[in-house]
C-alpha cells in the first residue's frame, strides 16, 4: 500500500510541475507573459515556470549566458535551471555556445525583454586606441572575475557589446558597454557600501583592460621600431 500511495503521490507531483505558468515574476516586480502565437507549433502548456524566466533574460539580441551566470541572476538552484535549460534545448529554443547559452530564436512571440528596475551610473569612461579591436578586450574580460564582482554574460549587438557582472550577494550589477572606441562602466549600485564595491570592482576590471592595450600597443610598438630599423 505505500508503495501505491508514493507512486500515486509522485505521479501528482508531476503533474503539477507540468501546469503552465502563463506568467512569471521578475526581480523588478513586473511580470512577464508568454505567449505562444497560433502558427507556432509551441503551446503554453509546453512552457513551466523557470524556463519562461530563462526565455525572458535570454530574449535580448546578441545574450549570451553562462550556466554560473543563469543562477546567479535568476536566483535559480543547479538542478532547477539544468532542467530547464534541457528542456528548453529538446525544443530547439535554446543553444550553448563557447560564450555561454543563447537563443535559437530570437524575439519569441509574447516573451518580454527584461527592463532595468534601477537607474544605472556611469563609474568610469576610457577609450581604446585604433590599433586595438574591440573584441581583444572582450576576449580578456568575459567569463573572468574582478574583486567581488561574478560574471552574468555578454549581449553583442551592432553597435558593441554589453558584459555584466554581479556582486557576490547579488545586491547590484556592474556593466561594461563597449560602443566604437569608447568604454564606459556603470553600475545600479544604491548604498553606500555598495558604490565602494563597485567602484573597487570596477578599477579591478579597468586594470585588466589597461593590461591588454598596453601589451597590445606595446607588442605594435616593438614591430614598428623592427621594421623601421631594417
Amino acid at each position: 500500500m505505500m508503495g501505491v500511495e508514493k507512486a500515486d503521490s509522485e505521479s501528482a507531483a508531476l503533474k503539477e510541475e507540468a501546469k503552465a505558468e502563463k506568467s512569471v515574476e521578475l526581480s523588478s516586480g513586473k511580470t512577464a507573459q508568454i505567449i505562444v502565437s497560433q502558427e507556432d507549433s509551441l503551446s503554453a502548456s509546453d512552457f513551466r515556470n523557470n524556463d519562461n524566466k530563462v526565455l525572458t533574460i535570454l530574449n535580448e539580441a546578441g545574450s549570451n549566458y553562462s550556466f554560473k551566470g543563469l543562477m546567479r541572476k535568476l536566483n535559480l538552484h543547479q538542478q532547477s535551471l539544468s532542467r530547464a535549460l534541457h528542456r528548453l534545448e529538446e525544443m530547439g529554443l535554446v543553444e550553448k555556445t563557447q560564450e555561454g547559452y543563447k537563443l535559437r530564436k530570437m524575439n519569441l512571440p509574447g516573451v518580454q525583454r527584461q527592463r532595468k528596475g534601477t537607474d544605472y551610473m556611469q563609474l568610469l569612461q576610457t577609450y581604446i586606441p585604433v590599433n586595438v579591436k574591440a573584441s581583444e578586450v572582450v576576449h580578456h574580460l568575459v567569463g573572468k572575475w574582478f574583486k567581488n564582482l561574478r560574471w552574468l554574460g555578454m549581449i553583442e549587438s551592432a553597435t558593441g557589446y554589453t558584459l555584466q557582472w554581479t556582486s557576490e550577494d547579488g545586491s547590484f550589477q556592474i556593466n561594461l558597454r563597449l560602443i566604437s572606441d569608447y568604454i564606459v562602466i556603470e553600475t545600479n549600485a544604491s548604498t553606500e557600501r555598495e558604490k565602494v564595491q563597485s567602484m573597487a570592482g570596477s578599477y579591478a576590471i579597468y586594470q585588466q583592460i589597461t593590461k591588454v592595450i598596453e601589451n597590445r600597443v606595446g607588442n605594435a610598438y616593438v614591430l614598428s621600431h623592427h621594421h623601421g630599423s631594417n
